[in-house]
This record gives structure tokens, C-alpha cells and sequence, in this order.
């Protein structure tokens, strides 16, 4: 008896056995990121630094808000492969409310972890954009429709199979994930949820916590407890740097870049000396070609769109009546339809920017062009030529004065010095006067 009290009081006596008295482990941090806009390079570096940051944390979860229209496939698949790879689980919730996630969206919602919507949002949409291949949701044979379409028939099959895998990997309902990319069907959260395409629906990121405490996540061959109360919550931004090259790797701002540089240089050509016009046009050029090397540029498309600009501009030197400018504005349209090779609508140029670019084009050379026609067609105004149709006075001797230098003058019968006489004719350097009518 004496030897069970003494056991007693040398456990209660040190805590490190028992482990009474001490505070209770916290849990792993959990680090949060958001995806806003089309998923491009700059959305792609900051979420791979995300998850690598995650692994030096050793971090309990990342949840990634979502909120995107699409994006690159190439950058998706990049940060697809980093999601299954993460060494903890990757919560995706598509928020706030009204917020979607679309074309690239749908396949990084179907490669999470823990899929969650946010009410009043959508899901779906992941059709494929190629200007080779068939509207979204053709199932036309390839055969019937020409190589073009067989291209495009084979990057939805190829998208349709990686969508599939995505979701069986995950448990989620494949058939709705391959009719997302085959036939562009979307999804409200709530019928996202009741076809399993999703795990549950939370409206915030607090209830999303509460709602997942303590659940368990299979990743890789292991077992993982979400834990998240008590948990520190580290948020990831985006870099300046990245910041930056996600307002400039937007398709619209590069194409927008481009056409105001290409402008600008015209106007600094058209006007004597080195002004702002070559300051910004450099600027935007240098800014959009910079912009092009994060973006899936189309060749063909960029030389069409410079032809089309450079057509435009040389109509202004060598006077072809307007058939340099309407051929240029052709190229100039067909060029920024096939500027970039995006693979939803967001990865290429928005059709009204476009249309308003070409307008404008169309207003800004062809009052250009009208301005250069009435300077052709008026009388000279610098050299000898421009005397003509001048009044000038008779000076003894048979002399004029006229723009302040005397001029020998023929026709002056019948005139007195301090006459008025038109300019008839400038002969070499004699000028042939009238009298004024």
C-alpha cells in the first residue's frame, strides 16, 4: 500500500509523465492564398511558392481561395500537379458569394483535397477555347469537320480524360466533370453539392474551419486530422513583382500596350524632334513585349497585327487613296483575333476591345489620311511658289515689294509707284504681275 501512494505522488509529482499541467500542443498552421482573375504564370509562381512555403512551415492545410474565370491550361496543370503533391492537405473555396470558378477553376476545384463552394456561387464551364477546334459542346465527328477540329477534338478528349482522373482520385462525380469539359454544363453550389461535385458549402472561411474540424483527409497513402482551432493562420499575398505581372500578363493590357506604343511611336515620327511620343512608346512596348513572354503568343497573329499598324502608317507617306489602310485594318483585325492561343476566353482578348480598337484605328488614320490630302492639295506656303496670288506694292524702276524683298516685275504698264498688284506667276527671278480683280 505504501509503495502504490509513493508511485502515486512521483507521477503526480512530475508532469512530463503524465502530462498534467502542461498546455496542450497547438496545431500545425494553416496557410491561406486566393487566386482572383485568369490563372496565368504570375497566379501559377505564387501559388508554387505558396506550397513550398507551406512545406517549410510544415503546416496543418492550405486553403486557397478561388474566384477565376479561367485561365492557361499550361499553368493549371502546373498548379494541379502541385496540389496533389503537397505535403498537407489543399482546401479550394470558391468565394465570396457570386464568385465562380470556371473553365481552369473547375480543375483546381476537382484536384483539391476538400472541395467547398460559398453560396450563390458556380461551378463549370471548362470546355476547352481553341480557334482550331469546335464550338463548346460539339460532338460533330472529327472527320467531318477537317484537321482544324480534329486538333481541337483531341485537346478536349485530353482535357475530358485529365478532368476524369482528377475527380475519381478525389470521389467526386466524374461523369458531371467530363460533361463540364465536353459540354460546358456549370453547376449552382447547391446542385454542386447534392451531385457530389463538391464536399460541402460554407460562406466564409470561419464557417469552413468549424465545418471541417476534426475531419480526416486520405492524401498520398496517409491519414490527415484537420485541425484548426487554436491554429495560426498564416495568409500568403502575392508579391509586388507578381502583383505586377498579373495586371500586365492580362491579354487586354498587353494587346492595349501594344497597339498605344505602336501610336505613340507614329505620332512621335510625324512630329519634328524627341518628345513624349518616343518616351511613351517605348515605354509601352517594352512594357507589352514583356507581357508576351508570359503569355501563349500566337506568331502568326503578332506579325498580322504590326503589318495591319505599319500598312496604316505607311498609307500616311505614300498616298494609296485609302488601300493601304483598309488592308491594314483587315490585318490589324485578323491579327489581334490570333494574337494569343488562350485555352478559355480569358487567356485571349476580349472581342469590344477589339471592335473599339479597330473604330478607332479606322477614326484616328482616316482623319490622318483626310489631313494629308488637304496638305497635298494646298498652295504652297514656303519658298517662291507661295508668292503667288500676293498683293504687292510697285516701286519705281519696274520693281515689286512684296514679303519684304523687291522682285524684278513684268506686266507693270499703266501701274505708278505705290500701285497694287497681284502675283500672277513666279518666273524663275522675275515674277509676271496683274492688276487685282
Amino acid at each position: 500500500m505504501r509503495l502504490s501512494r509513493l508511485a502515486f505522488l512521483a507521477l503526480v509529482a512530475v508532469p512530463g509523465v503524465t502530462g498534467f499541467g502542461m498546455e496542450p500542443a497547438a496545431p500545425p498552421p494553416v496557410l491561406t492564398m486566393a487566386v482572383t482573375g485568369p490563372v496565368d504564370p504570375a497566379v501559377k509562381n505564387h501559388l508554387l511558392d505558396g506550397f513550398r512555403r507551406a512545406e517549410a512551415l510544415n503546416a496543418g492545410a492550405v486553403i486557397l481561395r478561388l474566384d477565376t474565370p479561367g485561365g492557361l491550361l499550361d499553368a493549371t496543370r502546373d498548379i494541379v500537379q502541385a496540389m496533389i503533391n503537397a505535403p498537407c492537405p489543399v482546401i479550394v473555396h470558391v468565394a465570396p458569394r457570386g464568385a465562380r470558378a470556371a473553365s481552369a477553376g473547375v480543375f483546381l476545384t476537382m484536384a483539391a483535397d476538400v472541395a467547398v463552394l460559398a453560396p450563390e456561387t458556380h461551378l463549370g464551364a471548362a470546355h476547352p477555347v481553341n480557334l482550331g477546334g469546335g464550338a463548346p459542346g460539339s460532338e460533330a465527328p472529327a472527320s467531318s469537320t477537317g484537321s482544324a477540329n480534329i486538333l481541337g477534338e483531341k485537346a478536349v478528349s485530353d482535357a475530358a480524360a485529365y478532368i476524369r482522373g482528377l475527380a475519381v482520385a478525389h470521389g467526386r462525380n466524374a461523369v458531371w466533370a467530363e460533361d463540364a469539359v465536353r459540354r460546358s454544363v456549370s453547376l449552382t453550389a447547391e446542385e454542386a453539392l447534392a451531385n457530389h461535385v463538391v464536399d460541402l458549402i460554407a460562406a466564409d472561411e470561419t464557417e469552413l474551419m468549424d465545418r471541417l474540424e476534426g475531419r480526416e483527409v486520405r492524401k498520398n497513402g496517409r491519414t490527415f486530422t484537420l485541425r484548426f482551432r487554436g491554429a495560426a493562420r498564416i495568409d500568403h499575398p502575392m508579391s509586388a513583382a507578381q502583383r505586377g505581372l498579373h495586371v500586365l500578363g492580362h491579354p487586354n493590357i498587353a494587346y492595349l500596350l501594344l497597339v498605344l506604343g505602336f501610336y505613340a511611336l507614329v505620332y512621335e515620327f510625324a512630329t519634328p524632334g524627341v518628345g513624349l511620343g518616343g518616351i511613351a512608346g517605348i515605354t509601352c512596348l517594352v512594357l507589352a513585349f514583356f507581357s508576351l513572354q508570359i503569355l501563349p503568343i500566337n506568331t502568326a497573329g503578332l506579325v498580322l497585327l504590326i503589318a495591319g499598324l505599319a500598312m496604316m502608317a505607311i498609307d500616311l507617306i505614300v498616298s494609296s487613296h485609302g488601300l493601304l489602310i483598309f488592308g491594314g485594318l483587315l490585318a490589324f483585325g485578323l491579327g489581334s483575333f490570333l494574337l494569343f492561343d488562350g485555352d478559355s476566353p480569358a487567356g485571349r482578348v476580349s472581342w469590344p476591345l477589339i471592335v473599339g480598337t479597330l473604330a478607332g484605328s479606322a477614326a484616328y488614320f482616316g482623319l490622318a489620311l483626310r489631313k494629308v490630302f488637304q496638305a497635298r492639295r494646298a498652295p504652297p506656303r514656303t519658298g517662291a511658289e507661295s508668292l503667288r496670288g500676293q498683293t504687292a506694292e510697285v516701286r519705281p524702276g519696274g520693281l515689286v515689294f512684296v514679303q519684304g524683298a523687291l522682285w524684278t516685275a513684268d506686266g507693270l504698264e499703266g501701274f505708278k509707284p505705290g500701285d497694287r498688284a497681284i502675283v500672277l506667276e513666279v518666273l524663275g527671278t522675275r515674277l509676271r504681275v496683274g492688276r487685282p480683280s
